[in-house]
């Protein structure tokens, strides 16, 4: 009885020993070994909304969160983090989360790389009034426009130039207050990709959505269109500009970082 008790002693011992070693080899199974931070978070969503991908701590111990679970989420980039693991590197992302509604606290976590890919959350008709570094193509853009709530405006809006294609890069001009302001005096960046602009400022005076401003969206798009009619852009005359590129970007709520010249249209003619 005596040998037996001192056999499951060692036993219990080597069983605790071995599975101190799993736990501390477990803990040191990925190391990081470089990283690359952003001062301006890149906007990535999940390849898949179906699958069981996870975010996990940043010694890869304890799964987090997974991602399934955020079916309308887009991830912020806030780090690109190279780890060793059994002799090779892998990449993996450290992300934060923002929502449709930006009520919940964000999560945190890394995850493998070629989980996520560029660009927002495609379920569009959940968000609104997002900004255009997430949109990754024209088309891209395009359906951002026709699915949010926020958008119809904008895509009314578009329905006035029938032959003109949207264009993400043009929308940009807008949205960058200084790219436009520069429009204005200073165009050589401008000239190598766009010729013959059309930039209508009584027109897009009327796109920005001030605190105080309690115009219906019916009302403010027949004012825009009334300008244009004004301007000499007759719906024959805007149907005639096929050879035309056209950006546009809208907020139909009034937020403090935007002003009169982060909104609105400009039409311009490719270069090449």
């Amino acid at each position: 009885m005596k040998k037996i008790k001192i056999l499951l002693g060692l036993a219990a011992a080597i069983a605790g020993i071995t599975s101190f070693g799993v736990t501390q080899a477990s803990a040191s199974s990925y190391t990081v070994i470089k990283t690359k931070t952003y001062t301006q978070s890149p906007v990535y969503h999940a390849k898949s909304t179906t699958k069981n991908v996870y975010l996990w701590n940043k010694s890869h111990t304890k799964k987090l969160h997974n991602l399934k679970n955020y079916p309308n989420t887009s991830w912020a980039l806030r780090a690109s983090v190279t780890m060793k693991h059994n002799g090779s590197n892998a990449i993996y992302y450290s992300v934060m989360s923002y929502t449709p509604t930006h009520k919940k606290t964000p999560v945190y976590g890394y995850v493998w790389h070629n989980y996520l890919t560029k660009g927002y959350n495609r379920h569009y008709s959940h968000w609104n009034n997002l900004y255009l570094r997430g949109f990754t193509s024209d088309s891209d853009y395009l359906n951002y426009i026709k699915q949010s709530p926020s958008q119809s405006l904008t895509n009314k809006v578009l329905q006035l130039f029938p032959n003109s294609q949207l264009s993400l890069n043009l929308s940009h001009y807008v949205e960058n207050r200084d790219a436009l302001l520069d429009l204005k005096t200073e165009s050589n960046t401008f000239n190598k990709s766009y010729r013959d602009p059309i930039l209508l400022t009584n027109v897009n005076q009327l796109f920005y959505h001030g605190y105080k401003d309690t115009r219906t969206e019916s009302q403010r798009f027949q004012a825009i269109e009334k300008a244009l009619d004004a301007a000499g852009y007759t719906a024959s005359k805007r149907a005639s500009l096929k050879d035309y590129q056209i950006g546009i970007y809208y907020q139909n709520a009034p937020l403090k970082d935007v002003d009169g010249y982060t909104v609105g249209l400009i039409l311009a003619k490719p270069a090449n």
